[in-house]
């Protein structure tokens, strides 16, 4: 209820003179600002009123939708409809299409066991017996495996590429599949994937030996609980490995080959100083120490600056080499080049050997020692400057390492970098790693000899 409406007479009547002459006041500020915007719609005055009128734009068509696709043709088409209507009980009938959801359904079939019966028949007529046998290539035999072809790829796959223990995929087989594996057996199926291998897995490194090109690293992995170390060599189709109890430089020797004579890139580790080929030292490594050079020492300008200077002229190196045409010049220009950037780089770095600051100095040294190895990519435009190929190889089987902590045996060792050999090589190339395998393990390469 208003509570003027206990108000005396006298009052009220002042109050309601008060709202008219309120009212009187609201309606010449309403005129005043309609006669300051001229006519209706007209934008106020502190609008700019020489702006030029905006210009109507169509909207744009997108290239494409960006909701999610459903599958181009569907394996199967299940249609929803009521029979009969919810309120009054009438019989439905036709209909049209409402709208559409797509769902994947993941199979929930167990294995197969599969007994294969060889029956023996002796012939009227010459007395001899003949023994139906399975085609191994039909049923996916594997000698006298008890798991097929198809069995033994996934498992590898799944050890290998997804980093899987073996009590891990005995689990997921029983929970899956309903399928009882022993570790024992899953082991006995990777050694068997691996042996079967080897003559791809020695294909692979012939490849690495015929490469113009190979990177190399290498990293910790112990064997029965001794130290050891996988050697990494990768090209742009090939990814191999090898384990080794030494991280020896006759390794990369013996990996490599006698004629070998491509150019290996590779860190700073000495232990390819002994390879009779050229060597491209890897620039982020060395960049690296700059970087922690600066971290260590943040007060040191000079040092600093000389750090930028050494990146300064390995970035104009990268530049002339991504120039156009610079790939075409002739080999004589482009050792010319070479050359030139060498002599800059070592007058650069020669004073920094005398410095107070142990980082500067070593760093120093290091490129002084091996200058005519880090420049190589100047006079090979296909030579990269940097060792990322063989650091990314090099990941998941450190990863790998951190989930087992290694291998038991010898044999285990052998295995594991087959594997690891096949299963990258196959996910470099783009190729489905489950039926590569499962191709090799029927008899047929596993990569085409073409590549």
């Amino acid at each position: 209820m208003c509570p003027e409406a206990d108000l005396p007479r006298e009052e009220l009547i002042a109050f309601i003179l008060g709202l008219r002459a309120e009212n009187a006041a609201l309606k010449e500020e309403i005129a005043r600002l309609q006669e300051e915007m001229g006519k209706k719609g007209d934008p106020p005055s502190w609008v700019k009123r020489n702006a030029p009128p905006r210009e109507e734009k169509p909207r744009k068509q997108r290239d494409h939708g960006h909701s999610r696709r459903c599958a181009a043709v569907p394996d199967a088409t299940q249609e929803h409809a009521v029979e009969f209507c919810p309120d009054c009980g009438n019989a439905l009938a036709g209909g049209w299409e409402y709208c559409t959801r797509e769902s994947i359904v993941f199979p929930k079939e167990p294995v197969r066991i599969v007994r294969h019966v060889s029956i023996a028949r002796r012939c009227g007529v010459c007395g001899q017996t003949v023994i139906g046998r399975p085609d191994p290539a039909l049923h996916g035999l594997v000698g006298k495996h008890r798991v097929d072809a198809r069995g033994m790829a996934l498992i590898a796959c799944w050890h290998t590429v997804c980093r899987m223990p073996l009590r891990v995929i005995q689990q997921l087989l029983r929970q899956l599949y309903r399928c009882s594996l022993s570790p024992g057996e899953l082991r006995y199926v990777l050694d068997a994937v691996a042996e079967q291998g080897q003559r791809d897995y020695d294909g692979l490194r012939d490849l690495i030996r015929g490469s113009p090109v190979v990177h190399q690293d290498e990293t910790g992995w112990r064997e029965n609980g001794q130290n050891g170390y996988v050697w990494a060599a990768v090209t742009d189709a090939v990814r191999y490995f090898e384990r080794h109890g030494t991280r020896s430089g006759e390794v990369p020797k013996a990996l490599l080959g006698e004629n070998f004579c491509g150019v290996v890139v590779c860190d700073g580790y000495g232990g390819y100083d002994g390879l009779d080929c050229q060597l491209q030292r890897c620039w982020t490594h060395l960049l690296r120490k700059g970087h922690e050079l600066k971290a260590r020492h943040p007060d040191a300008t000079d040092a600093h600056g000389w750090a930028d200077g050494v990146r300064a002229i390995y970035l104009e190196a990268t530049a002339l080499v991504a120039s156009p045409g610079y790939a075409a010049l002739p080999e004589t220009v482009r050792e010319s080049r070479r050359l030139a950037f060498q002599r800059r780089m070592l007058a650069f770095a020669q004073p920094a050997l005398a410095s107070t600051i142990q980082e500067e100095a070593r760093l120093a040294k290091f490129i002084t020692r091996k200058i005519n190895e880090l420049f190589v990519f100047v006079h090979y435009p296909e030579v990269p400057s940097e060792n990322n190929p063989a650091e990314r190889a090099i990941r998941p089987l450190v990863i790998t390492r951190k989930v087992c902590g290694g291998t038991r045996s010898a044999r285990g060792s052998q295995t594991k970098m087959i594997l690891l050999s096949l299963l990258h090589t196959a996910q470099l190339r783009e190729m489905d790693p489950i039926a590569s395998l499962e191709r090799m393990l029927l008899g047929s390469p596993m990569f085409p000899a073409s590549v």
